[in-house]
């Protein structure tokens, strides 16, 4: 589980550096460090599972600890873009008529409304910095080795696995039938107009991407 979160999590990262390059300024830093930092503790993850199946608690409690850092920088990112989002949308009003210099102003405007979802996200990602540190420094204390190598030119591979919420199989799912089906009367009530934007928030772990994953599967399907 902890494995399949940090593969999801980086993947948003590396998309975020990349869409964002322009925007995120300074903070740009912040995010391409916990990337790296997120990385390089992801090659501890097959030990500490392997620690975990054995009845190690101290393996099981690194793993929790890993998996909620993921969740809270999952959180950090879809913070961003939301706030972002609404920004935008109380600007639009009738921004496809303007021209000029009133365009200008307004798409000048619309790029100093990210100043403050960037000093938002900055300061998230402070806080997940000092996280990850105490993760990585941790890994002594909990006993977890790298991949090693055993004996003479045979290594111990780490499978790649491109893990992502889109392998989640909706049947191993338990307790988000009333609200897939809440967010979904949502976006199907016929008395809303125009673009529908749902924002689903709460506590890192509640399984909000694999909410919303499975909601868009089902109109997808449909």
């Amino acid at each position: 589980m902890a494995e399949t979160v940090v593969n999801f999590v980086l993947k948003k990262l590396g998309e975020m550096i990349v869409k964002e390059a322009q925007s995120l300024g300074e903070v740009r830093d912040k995010v391409q460090w916990v990337k790296t930092e997120l990385t390089r503790i992801k090659c501890y993850l097959r030990d500490a599972e392997s620690k975990r199946r054995k009845g190690s608690e101290i393996a099981e409690n690194y793993l929790n600890e890993l998996r909620d850092v993921a969740y809270r920088i999952e959180d950090a990112m879809d913070t961003f873009y939301v706030e972002i989002e609404d920004h935008h949308h109380k600007l639009e009003g009738n921004s496809q008529k303007d021209h000029g210099f009133l365009g200008k102003f307004k798409r000048l405007r619309r790029e100093t409304t990210k100043l403050p979802a960037l000093h938002n996200l900055g300061t998230e990602l402070d806080g997940i910095k000092k996280v990850l540190e105490g993760i990585s420094r941790s890994k002594v204390d909990y006993d977890i080795d790298p991949l090693q190598e055993r004996g003479e030119g045979e290594t111990i591979l780490m499978p790649s696995r491109r893990a992502t919420y889109h392998e989640v199989d909706e049947t191993e799912v338990i307790g988000l039938e009333t609200d897939k089906n809440n967010v979904r009367e949502l976006l199907l009530d016929p008395k809303i107009q125009g673009r529908v934007v749902i924002t689903i928030v709460g506590p890192g772990g509640l399984g909000k991407t694999t909410l919303a994953h499975m909601v868009y599967k089902r109109k997808r399907a449909s």
